[in-house]
């Protein structure tokens, strides 16, 4: 199989998985409320079930993000170094940045409340912060790159609403506005607009790998 035609199977498993991985989050979610009804999903956050009963599903469902964000990545790095690519090349690199944060969100807990901070629960939230930085940058990059096509104008503007949306949203945390009451539902919504992204704006991002070909 030459190089062309590995792209293409490449890109149509890509953008699949682009499709499957968001809905498997969304659905490990729900099971898992359902299946621990002691805890209030607008106060629980993701993380806090992960940590708890049945917290399996919650991993595979951010292992499953973290697959699609490397697919994603894998394509936009296996551009060729043309002139005009090299943003592809980079928001790439930040999505493989963002897929290894995820991988360590499934793997360490984020620290129970009332405990003492833990080795697990200092891995987790770093990587919340830089999963989160990290991943509103490519929103923002992605955004230059597709407002200027006509064709892709809508991917890249939903782009720039899950940038100002994730903008808003750390302004809140560094400024300790959070809604505690609220916190489940809040990162719920955060999370939504990003599996979203994914659906939307990662098939986008291929096939626009694909035309500068």
């Amino acid at each position: 199989m030459n190089r062309p035609q590995l792209f293409s199977v490449s890109s149509k498993l890509a953008t699949a998985v682009c499709y499957i991985a968001p809905a498997v989050m969304v659905a490990a979610d729900i099971f898992t409320i359902m299946l621990n009804r002691i805890f209030n999903p607008l106060k629980q956050t993701i993380s806090g079930y992960a940590a708890g009963s049945y917290g399996w599903l919650e991993k595979m469902g951010m292992v499953m993000v973290a697959v699609s964000f490397f697919f994603i990545a894998i394509n936009l790095l296996n551009t060729k170094n043309k002139e005009g690519l090299n943003r592809l090349r980079l928001i790439g690199a930040l999505l493989v940045i963002v897929a290894i944060g995820f991988l360590l969100l499934g793997i360490f807990n984020t620290n129970v409340i009332g405990t003492l901070a833990s080795f697990h629960g200092v891995i987790h939230h770093f990587s919340v912060i830089s999963v989160s930085v990290v991943f509103y940058l490519s929103c923002l990059m992605t955004m230059s790159l597709m407002v200027k096509r006509r064709a892709f104008r809508f991917f890249g503007l939903y782009s720039g609403l899950t940038f100002l949306l994730g903008l808003i949203v750390l302004i809140f945390i560094v400024s300790g506005h959070i809604i505690k009451d609220y916190v489940g539902l809040e990162e719920r919504v955060i999370a939504g607009f990003n599996l979203i992204w994914i659906v939307l704006v990662g098939p986008q991002l291929i096939k626009l790998a694909n035309l500068l070909q």
